[in-house]
Formats: C-alpha cells, sequence, structure tokens
C-alpha cells in the first residue's frame, strides 16, 4: 500500500516540477517580448504558482512521511496525496482557462499571452462590452475558426488596445449580440 503513496508523491513531485519550470520558461519568453505595452497579472499568477508550490511540498511530504508497513492505513499519506492532486488541478485549470489574467503584451505585429500568440492581421474585432465590464478580442484561428479572449477592465482597459500599435479600433457594443450575430450564426 505504501509504495503507492511514494509512487504518488514522485508524480506530484515531477509534475508540479515540471510545471514551475514551464511557467517560468513562459515568463522569461513573455519577458523577452519587444512590445509596445505589457501589463502583468498579479494575484491569479501568484496563486497558481502557490497551488503549484503546495502540491510540490505534499509530494515531498509524502515521501518523507509514508510508512512500508502493510498494515498501516497511512492515513496521513492519504490526506496529502488528496490536497497535492486538488492543488494540482486547480493549478492546471487556471493554466488553461484563465491565461489572459496571466500577462498581455502588445507589439507592432502581434498580441501576446503567458505562452500564447494573435497576430494582428488575424484580429476581427475588439469590443469593450457595454453590459459588463469586459474587452473582447475576436480573431479567426486558421480560415473558418473564429475564436475570442475575454479581458476584465481590472487587468487591461480600453485604451490598452492602441489602434496605432494594433491597426483594429476597439468599439463600443454588446459582444454576446456580435458574438451571436457573427459566430454562432455561420
Amino acid at each position: 500500500m505504501s509504495s503507492k503513496f511514494l509512487i504518488m508523491s514522485i508524480v506530484l513531485i515531477a509534475v508540479s516540477l515540471l510545471l514551475v519550470l514551464t511557467l517560468a520558461y513562459y515568463y522569461y519568453q513573455f519577458k523577452k517580448i519587444d512590445s509596445k505595452a505589457k501589463k502583468y497579472g498579479l494575484l491569479l499568477p501568484i496563486v497558481t504558482l502557490v497551488l503549484i508550490c503546495a502540491s510540490e511540498i505534499m509530494g515531498i511530504v509524502i515521501a518523507i512521511v509514508h510508512e512500508d508497513d502493510l498494515t498501516s492505513k497511512n492515513i496521513p499519506s492519504i490526506i496529502l496525496t488528496t490536497i497535492g492532486m486538488i492543488c494540482l488541478v486547480i493549478a492546471v485549470i487556471a493554466l488553461f482557462f484563465f491565461i489572459p489574467y496571466f500577462g498581455v503584451a502588445l507589439s507592432k505585429d502581434s498580441i501576446n499571452l503567458i505562452g500564447e500568440k494573435i497576430d494582428n492581421k488575424n484580429i476581427t474585432k475588439i469590443i469593450k462590452d457595454t453590459k459588463t465590464s469586459n474587452i473582447y478580442v475576436f480573431y479567426k484561428q486558421g480560415k473558418r475558426v473564429t475564436k475570442k479572449i475575454k479581458f476584465s477592465k481590472k487587468m487591461v482597459d480600453a485604451s490598452f488596445f492602441d489602434e496605432k500599435i494594433i491597426g483594429v479600433k476597439v468599439d463600443n457594443e454588446d459582444a454576446l449580440a456580435y458574438h451571436n450575430k457573427t459566430i454562432r450564426n455561420k
């Protein structure tokens, strides 16, 4: 039973170390971008990094406190493994779904996020939503697929997306109506 916890601790340590190294690499690449304007998120990257480090610590603690006795139930190892996996899953979800909150940079030819790049020629519309406090960037991915990225006004304001840099005017309208009209009705 305890060898399973040792394997889980190694998995927690390896995956969380891989996530930290990947995030550090993407931030390093993001920092090197020659941009006209750059904004870094603060709260979500710190929370994500804390969750990843907590998962790493849980993996190390499990490796230390696991017992080789087959009769013990290893309750501490079960609890620590569960907490470590939950922290890791939350961090991965934050990395996949909330990447615009980690950082955004405008260069003369693209909008750059942490680990992602959107060419200015693919941007179809930038909307400052009239109903919510968000800014939406609609862009083409491939020939037929139109995607959108949502930015909170807490992260960037509409003046951040300067028309002189990007070449696309920021419109004030209902983003949901535009989305339904252009993307869903194709």
